[in-house]
């Protein structure tokens, strides 16, 4: 029996986790094998598929992972499956002010192309270590408050803004160990 394998190299988590989404739509309940290299995807990758009922088994090889996924067991005759509620949108943790490595304005704007597509529903935004530099930059400052008229909270990391010795600029400020938790949980997707 063939399992469905999904190399995530060189895509972010957004990326990674639109295209694991996608594949679990088109062949439910079926193995699944994900490999990639960026611990970071892992975490976020590993964190989403145990929301959805899927927990995966780890196989780390250097610098490389493998997740795998195994079936899930057919119903019973004549039982009716369970009512699985569609799984909530996470909050998302911007890290950097450009997607990274390569050019950086190139990063920058692809960066912020993506920001429009975040979920509806989204619980919120942070920004915290180099992607504070956003905020010195009006179309990076615009992008984030549509991402406020969408409903969407943008946040700002306390000791990232104390660092740089900024202000919150028309963002909420918020305590590190709120996003902090979370990352370290895999509740949070970052870009």
């Amino acid at each position: 029996m063939d399992i469905l394998t999904l190399e995530l190299l060189d895509v972010t988590v957004f990326q990674a986790l639109l295209e694991l989404r996608s594949q679990m739509a088109e062949h439910p309940g079926e193995a699944l094998r994900v490999r990639g290299e960026d611990e970071m995807l892992r975490i976020n990758v590993a964190g989403f598929l145990e929301k959805q009922g899927r927990p995966a088994r780890l196989i780390q090889q250097g610098s490389q992972w493998e997740l795998q996924v195994p079936p899930v067991p057919s119903a019973a005759p004549g039982r009716v499956p369970p009512v699985v509620a569609p799984p909530r949108p996470r909050p998302v943790l911007l890290l950097r002010s450009a997607f990274a490595p390569g050019d950086r304005a190139l990063g920058r704007r692809l960066l912020l192309e993506t920001l429009p597509h975040l979920e509806p529903g989204t619980p919120w935004l942070c920004l915290a270590h180099q992607a504070i530099e956003l905020l010195e930059d009006p179309l990076a400052v615009a992008a984030l408050e549509g991402l406020l008229n969408r409903g969407i909270p943008v946040r700002v990391s306390a000791a990232s803004l104390a660092h740089l010795g900024l202000g919150p600029l028309g963002f909420a400020p918020v305590p590190d160990t709120e996003w902090q938790k979370l990352l370290a949980q895999g509740g949070v997707n970052v870009l």
